[in-house]
């Protein structure tokens, strides 16, 4: 392989000082690997140039991501997206205002601003809360409790020739006897990179966040923890939409409660996000015929109330979480900007999805083995109070389109959800660990699947939401092996996920519970099967050679219809080498993804929202760092070759006039140099 040729030309100054170290996806847990946690800390969250989150979780086995611009990338885990996942800052949910997503949760967190970052793959525990069918996302800050009575600080700064203008960020941790303080500062400006043909593609945006805790420890009476951030993303420009995004802000505010109490320990969290975003079709690119501009706004709000203790044999832990969102959004169309005078549709017409959950998990040790249980109860009510409003004398209220395409105008939706998990885990010999879970756990539609009323003159460009959506419930099954020995590691894991009532967006051809064929966009529920294979792999060849290697393989089924499902991640894998030399640490990464011909890309016969068959490719990406002193500095050449290609995933496009998705490429070749100061460090 070319990463290991390279590699080896290195040999000539290798020294056996200390071992090589891959970028730090550490497994978490046990002290024998946990085949479905990884968690990404440290410098590999700050060194690298990632648009978004997502971007650089897709280092992580088993996880993808759809990309339509520069930033808002849509993480994928085990084929499955968006409301299938749950991803949790500090705790505390964060909902985009964006029918078209270009604001997922994860955008919203910059990497360089975190301690750790945790991919939960698939159903592991029940108390991250409702749904996370396909694996939850844990991003995490703390405050340094634990850190020597004093201050600390830390900067860094970056720029590159491809997306990548500039970023820089800094850090102040403070201690004192009972308290503690924390600030995070964080600035970027990304403009739009080059595919490997020359070719721009529309993906630049500036970015600016800063965040601030400060906490309390109180004694007996426990700690006390408040925090508050804004982030802003401005001029957001989105190759693979008909919008672009001059706004999209976040603020937010949490407050956590922690004590000990009889025998056991109590957290309360209490927290709300607010998202403003808008979106248009004519501040960053030529003016079209017809101008449209869509303001929305998301706010979410919540808490949870969480007991842990022993009892005999078992560790257990109990809890109550809640969750309120609405989503408001407005699209606005006249000729010209300046004439932005009708409204054009009630995208989201005051949507209200409403959330309260109780669980009770626990584990023990059984035999040689340690077993894991849980139950969920879910309770879930959703509605549209302007469903019945017209967006203007002319338009129909959302609550007629629910008609028309379903047959329903109820706004009003509620329903109760129960989850339950098992799982047993034994080390069947020296550093070798199988594992066994089931599971069943239930999701409730969004608001776009639900409610979203988007009107075009032609019938190919709506896209109607389905009030009358059943819970989608998912039965999942997950067998692994992990092993550990003295100088090399490795994991298999299989999973397979029957899925009834499926939320699927399709094409409108009359189906059961469609009432026209007009191949507008509608959401119905099918019966639907996933089931894939994660395996990998590190060697420590030497003192100062390490190789890791990793696959990644999920397949998607429709039972109802007998199609493939859209939107499943290829065959993919990784091969990585590091090695620790006198002149610093390299590392030579080469990923791939094998072609996919498993495709629903045809709004005649299916929803279309696969944008063809994608080739595969090969990229090679190298690196090398070195610390001097207090300083720490990175230098990347990414896509060596310059190579042209596309992931498979893409994005849907909320575009009445070309509703049709559009694959957007990958970078090309670039250069990206990172630059870190710890004082004391």
């Amino acid at each position: 392989m070319l990463s290991i040729a390279i590699a080896a030309a290195l040999a000539s100054t290798a020294t056996a000082a200390s071992p090589a170290t891959l970028p730090q996806v550490e497994v978490i847990g046990r002290a024998t690997p946990d085949a479905a946690t990884e968690t990404v800390r440290g410098q590999d969250l700050r060194e690298s140039a990632p648009g978004d989150l997502a971007e650089l979780l897709r280092a992580v086995n088993g996880v993808s991501a759809g990309r339509m611009g520069g930033h808002g990338l849509e993480p994928v885990i085990r084929g499955q997206s968006q409301g299938q996942l749950n991803v949790r800052t500090d705790g505390g949910l964060v909902v985009g205002a964006c029918p078209n997503r270009m604001d997922p949760p994860s955008a919203f967190t910059v990497a360089a601003a975190v301690d750790r970052v945790t991919v939960v793959k698939g159903v592991q525990s029940l108390a991250y809360g409702a749904g996370g069918t396909g694996g939850t996302i844990l991003v995490e800050r703390g405050l340094p409790w634990t850190a020597d009575a004093g201050g600390s600080v830390r900067a860094g700064a970056g720029a590159g020739d491809n997306g990548l203008d500039w970023r820089a960020d800094s850090q102040l941790l403070w201690r004192g006897e009972r308290a503690a303080l924390r600030l995070d500062a964080n600035a970027a400006e990304y403009g739009d990179y080059v595919d490997g043909d020359g070719e721009a593609v529309r993906s630049g945006f500036r970015r600016r966040s800063l965040h601030a805790m400060a906490g309390h420890d109180f004694g007996d009476a426990g700690v006390l923890e408040i925090g508050v951030e804004r982030a802003e993303t401005l001029d957001g420009r989105f190759a693979g939409a008909g919008m672009d995004a001059p706004l999209d802000r976040m603020t937010g505010a949490r407050l956590a409660w922690q004590r000990d109490l009889a025998g056991g320990e109590l957290s309360v969290r209490a927290w709300r996000n607010e998202v403003d975003h808008v979106m248009d079709n004519f501040s960053l690119r030529p003016q079209p015929a017809m101008a449209m501009r869509t303001p929305a706004e998301s706010d979410t709000q919540g808490g949870d109330l969480r007991f842990e203790t022993t009892a005999g044999a078992w560790s257990l832990s109990a809890g109550l979480d809640l969750s309120a969102n609405r989503r408001q959004a407005t699209r606005f169309a006249g000729p010209g900007p300046a004439m932005l005078t009708m409204v054009n549709a009630f995208l989201w017409p005051d949507a209200r999805l409403d959330q309260a959950g109780l669980y009770g998990e626990g584990s023990r040790p059984l035999g040689e083995g340690t077993l894991t249980a849980g139950l969920r109860v879910d309770r879930f009510r959703a509605e549209a109070r302007r469903a019945d409003v017209r967006p203007s004398p002319m338009a129909m209220a959302p609550s007629a389109f629910y008609a028309m395409y379903y047959g329903s105008t109820e706004g009003r939706w509620d329903d109760t959800g129960v989850s339950g998990l098992l799982r047993f885990e034994r080390e069947v010999s020296d550093g070798l660990t199988a594992f066994a879970g089931i599971s069943r756990t239930v999701r409730a539609a969004d608001a776009t699947e639900r409610y979203l009323a988007a009107p075009a003159a032609i019938p190919s460009g709506r896209w109607i939401g389905n009030p009358g959506l059943a819970l989608e419930k998912h039965s999942q099954l997950d067998l692994g092996l992990a092993w550990e020995g003295e100088r090399a590691t490795a994991s298999a894991v299989a999973f397979v996920d029957r899925v009834g009532d499926y939320i699927l967006r399709d094409r409108a051809r009359g189906q059961d519970g469609v009432l026209l064929a007009d191949g507008a966009s509608v959401y119905r529920n099918v019966d639907a099967s996933l089931h894939g294979l994660e395996l990998e792999a590190r060697w420590q060849l030497t003192e100062s050679l390490a190789l890791e290697t990793e696959l990644a393989w999920v397949r998607g089924q429709n039972r109802s219809d007998d199609r493939p499902l859209a939107q499943m991640p290829p065959l993919n894998g990784a091969l990585a080498l590091a090695w620790e030399t006198r002149t610093g640490e390299w590392t030579a990464r080469l990923r791939g993804a094998a072609r996919q011909d498993r495709v629903d890309d045809s709004v005649l016969t299916g929803s279309g929202l696969d944008a063809r068959r994608t080739p595969g490719f090969g990229v090679l990406d190298l690196g090398w760092s070195k610390s001097f002193g207090a300083h720490r500095l990175r230098l990347d050449l990414k896509n060596v070759s310059d190579r042209t290609y596309a992931e498979h995933l893409n994005r849907a496009n909320l575009d009445p006039f070309n509703p049709d998705p559009v694959q957007v490429n990958e970078p090309g070749r670039g250069v990206f140099l990172a630059w870190e100061w710890t004082p004391g460090g």
